[in-house]
């Protein structure tokens, strides 16, 4: 019995550690996600020349839409002003409209225009390009192992708390 109590213990110190190291590796995977530097790479890959705002904002539009850019501004932790001149711009390349809310005749709601979508599609295979160039000497079965546990990381949090 006290075996059992100890081996459970263990157990459970062991995955505090991987807890940390999952933790610690996906701050470093952010960090690398959403640094200015990949974000160009993927732009530069797409064959889109947008400004890594615009780009930010194509991106939290397609997640969210229809949205208010308040509401987005709300989420993404920044002022509604900072938004206006990329959706703006987006708006001029035809990637995003506007529509009036129906809730509120006053506010309008942001979407993603089928050339938003089709500009979308291509970032997301640059990204996916960035991705696989990390993973290029990986074992194919790693790669299935990491798909697998991140898919189910991704569906917990999709769950919440």
């Amino acid at each position: 019995m006290e075996q059992a109590s100890a081996g459970a213990g263990g157990s459970s110190r062991a995955q505090r550690q991987a807890v940390d190291e999952v933790a610690a590796a996906l701050a470093t995977v952010g960090n690398w996600m959403f640094s200015p530097a990949t974000r160009r790479t993927i732009m530069a890959a797409s064959g889109l020349e947008l400004s890594l705002g615009d780009y930010t904002l194509l991106a939290q539009v397609s997640l969210h839409a229809p949205v208010r850019l308040s509401v987005l501004a709300e989420l993404m932790e920044v002022d509604k002003s900072t938004l206006s001149p990329p959706a703006k711009r987006l708006e001029a390349r035809g990637f995003i409209e506007r529509r009036p809310d129906p809730a509120d005749a006053r506010a309008q709601l942001v979407s993603v225009t089928r050339a938003g979508k089709l500009a979308i599609g291509k970032l997301w295979k640059a990204r996916t390009a960035a991705v696989a160039a990390l993973l290029s000497d990986w074992d194919p079965a790693d790669v299935e192992r990491l798909a697998a546990g991140l898919g189910a990381l991704s569906e917990a949090i999709k769950k919440g708390p």
